[in-house]
Parts: C-alpha cells; structure tokens; sequence
C-alpha cells in the first residue's frame, strides 16, 4: 500500500500524493492518452485491489513461455497498468476463479473475441455475459455470440454480478468505473458485496475511494492508524460507519496481502 501523509486538523485536506500518486498525477496532466490507458498500477497494486497472487497478476500481462499475455501494457520500464489492464485482469479473475473456467477456453475466449471486434482491450471495451462455464458476448439484439463455441449464437443469459461491478456509461461503451471486492471473502458472494469504493480514473488520479467523494481508502486508514475510531471518521465525512470500515478493509486485505 502506498504511504499516506498525517492527517491534518482541515478534515478536506487530503493526503500528499508526492510519494505515492505524483507520478500517476504527472502523467496524468502530461499525458495525451485515454486517461483509462494511462499507465498508473504497479502489479503489486493490482494484485492487492484485486485479491490475486502477483505472479498471475505477471503471468497475464506479461506472459509465460509459450504463452501470450491476455492485456495490453505500454509501460514494461517500469512495469505499470492502466485502467482497461486492470479491469482485464479484473474479468480474467471472474472467468478463471469464480466461474471455474480454465485458462485455455479462458485463451480461447479472448482470442475469439479479438476476431469478432477488434480491440486492443476486448475484455473492456465489450460487455461479457457468463452462463455455466460458457462466456458470451453481449450484443444489441436478443442473440449473444458464444466465445468458447466458435461464435455460435446463443440465447442471452443473466448477466454475472461480479461482471456488473464493471460499470459502462452506457450500451457499447467501454468500462470507466471498476468496484472492487472489500474482502476476499466477498468473492464467493457477489450478489451480497457491497458498492462503497470504486476505482474511477477521473476521481482521485484513479486510487480507490468512497462511492461518490475523494476520500482514498489509503487516507481513511491513515487516519485510523493515527488513532481516528470509525465512528469518528463516519461523523468527520459524514458518511455511514459500515462504508468508512468497509474502505479500511481494503486497505487492510492489501497489507495482509503484501506481508504473506
């Protein structure tokens, strides 16, 4: 996790980026990129945001002996993702762990896909749909295309919730918002995970905060570890207790993750 400055009597005040955000705001403000490809993430980031081991965090972007990474990086020195890498691996994660799909009909899906739209970013930039261990792409009509049959159609089923924590601002549009799972253990039970931190580009230089604010999870356990209670921060920024622990929580899930 990245280090936090002390928290301040200006409760508005948030925390100084310069040693762990600067970079992300430099390139930020510099870069003429999409800001959803900016490169902002080192892996150990993504692997703590999202509950996966570094090394398939490694092994899908930059692949294995003879096997092609899964996403698209522009940053190898350093190593860094953007946005859409991160929701990539973020849908690899759904389809290999939660779906029980193997990673070779995994493969054989996003190549798929890569024939019917092209896109540097498939598994962003188009809506996918889970049914069995069968990965569907969504299209406009009633008919889906089958990934892992060749492109058969079929019919269109219930989209997954761990999908739809991928926020689109509208039919065919790229993701643009990422609500990450506060605990490992909310993986299992998607339906029941709550929604209180997303992880936006345009909020906050794209660091997880509370739905709807600026306040970095990364800031909320600064304060704590600086002796702040959760009742006091859910008064400080008027915001509901469960929220401002839940925030913690994957602060905490990341730390525990870095230390294992």
């Amino acid at each position: 996790m990245r280090a936090c400055s002390k928290s301040r009597t200006n409760l508005s005040t948030q925390p100084d980026f310069s040693r762990f955000g600067y970079t992300a705001q430099s390139r930020m403000r510099q870069s003429q990129q999409n800001p959803l490809e900016v490169p902002n993430y080192a892996p150990e980031e993504a692997a703590r945001y999202l509950h996966v081991p570094l090394r398939t965090i490694y092994n899908w972007v930059i692949g294995t002996k003879g096997a092609a990474p899964l996403t698209t990086i522009f940053s190898r020195r350093p190593l860094l993702l953007s946005f859409k890498n991160l929701v990539e691996c973020y849908v690899l994660e759904s389809l290999r762990n939660v779906h029980d799909i193997g990673m070779l009909r995994v493969r054989r899906s996003v190549e798929e896909l890569r024939r019917e739209k092209p896109s540097k970013y498939p598994l962003v930039d188009y809506a996918l749909g889970v049914r069995g261990r069968t990965v569907y792409l969504v299209d406009d009509g009633d008919v889906l295309i089958n990934l892992t049959a060749g492109g058969q159609g079929a019919f269109r089923p219930i989209l997954d919730p761990f999908l739809k924590r991928v926020e689109r601002p509208g039919p065919g549009e790229p993701a643009a918002k990422l609500f990450p799972f506060t605990r490992k253990e909310h993986i299992r039970d998607p339906d029941k995970a709550p929604r209180f931190v997303v992880i936006d580009p345009s909020v906050a230089f794209g660091m997880p905060v509370l739905v709807g604010s600026r306040i970095s999870t990364a800031f909320l356990l600064s304060r704590k570890r600086g002796g702040a209670t959760i009742p006091k921060l859910a008064a400080d920024y008027g915001r509901p207790e469960a929220e401002i622990e839940e925030a913690i929580k994957l602060e905490e899930a990341a730390e525990q993750a870095k230390a294992a």
